[in-house]
């Protein structure tokens, strides 16, 4: 599956192809008791000739001055909001495709974010996004591609999300966990290494369950053996069995 590039304008193409069929599936159903969307798509296309902006001056090709990095973080957290509000409309009026490529447009949107080193507060469609385009791609190649995304996102999250990651399901936990096993699926213990150790430090108490399961995966789906033995060596770091008798 192949993930879209990380830039505004293309973003915003992409963006174009699911509002309009939208906008049309919407008033066609007349929701008289919600806002019409239309507001939130224009309200997109502002936002992402402002952020063509950004890109031109950092590029060189504008000589405007450009938006406070403070304004450039707020901007792009707006536009994940954006693009998770139309994400659930779409679903209201049962567009489920429309409002899954409008929330994986969150991914490069993200990984943009963290380009222009600002930190990403609004986290759960991002790595919603990612998980999707992980649970669609095969090859390890490409499995390495959204690895390093992946871990652009991680570098980008605000400390303030990860200060108040909760129960399992908070986004920051799953980022953590998906990145693993993303790393997993590159077949390549070189970031693998990284990847498990992240486990190790941000999710201490959930690190034993997560190499059990990745271990069983092991022998389900036939892991080459580099692969095998990182999985096994970081296993045997919470395995009680692992000791002599």
């Amino acid at each position: 599956m192949k993930i879209a590039p990380v830039d505004i304008a293309y973003l915003f193409e992409l963006f174009r192809d699911q509002a309009e069929p939208l906008l049309e599936q919407w008033h066609g159903r007349r929701v008289p008791e919600r806002e019409d969307p239309a507001r939130l798509v224009i309200a997109m296309g502002d936002l992402c000739k402002v952020l063509r902006g950004v890109e031109a001056h950092r590029s060189g090709e504008s000589e405007q001055s450009p938006p406070e990095p403070a304004e450039v973080e707020a901007l792009g957290n707006f536009g994940l909001q954006l693009l998770n509000d139309l994400s659930e409309l779409a679903n209201e009026v049962e567009m489920p495709e429309c409002a899954r490529q409008l929330e994986n447009l969150c991914l490069p949107l993200g990984v943009w974010i963290a380009r222009q080193d600002a930190e990403i507060r609004q986290l759960a469609p991002v790595v919603n996004a990612l998980a999707w385009y992980a649970n669609q791609t095969q090859s390890p190649e490409d499995m390495r591609e959204l690895y390093g995304l992946a871990s652009e996102i991680m570098d980008a999250v605000s400390p303030a999300i990860i200060e108040g990651a909760g129960g399992p399901l908070h986004p920051w936990r799953l980022l953590v966990i998906n990145r693993a096993i993303i790393a997993t699926r590159t077949l390549t213990p070189e970031l693998m290494e990284p990847a498990f150790t992240s486990v190790v430090e941000q999710m201490p108490d959930d690190a034993a369950r997560f190499f059990e399961e990745g271990m069983q995966q092991m022998d389900r789906v036939g892991y080459p053996q580099p692969v095998r033995e990182v999985m096994g060596r970081f296993h045997a770091l919470f395995n009680d069995a692992r000791t002599l008798h």
